[in-house]
């Protein structure tokens, strides 16, 4: 009488397969720097709906600007390194990020 086959144990994705990153809040967790960003985003165009565009650029600002400093201090800032090229990363968002919060605070009240 032969051994019944063992069971396969249930296929996973690549991402949830890797060792450092177990399942869904694994990747969030290491995903924190993006989430951080996401949340200035939110907070500036929340202030912009009700009428503090200034507040609201401000944060939108911001928040370009952290994920500037993120992927300038960070090995591996996870999704907030956009391109293979650490400078026109730091260019483009500490670009963007300090042009809105100039614009923002030049722009004159009407």
């Amino acid at each position: 009488m032969s051994e019944p086959a063992p069971l396969e144990p249930p296929r996973r994705s690549w991402w949830a397969g890797l060792s450092d990153n177990p399942g869904l809040l694994g990747r969030i967790r290491r995903q924190w720097p993006w989430v951080v960003v996401l949340v200035c985003m939110a907070v500036g165009l929340t202030l912009i709906a009700i009428t503090r565009w200034r507040w609201g650029a401000g944060a939108i600002g911001a928040g370009m600007v952290a994920a500037g400093v993120f992927r300038t201090v960070m090995r591996d800032p996870g999704i907030v390194a956009i391109r293979g090229h650490r400078f026109i990363d730091l260019v483009f968002y500490y670009g963007i990020g300090l042009a809105i919060i100039v614009f923002a605070i030049i722009v004159p009240t009407p």
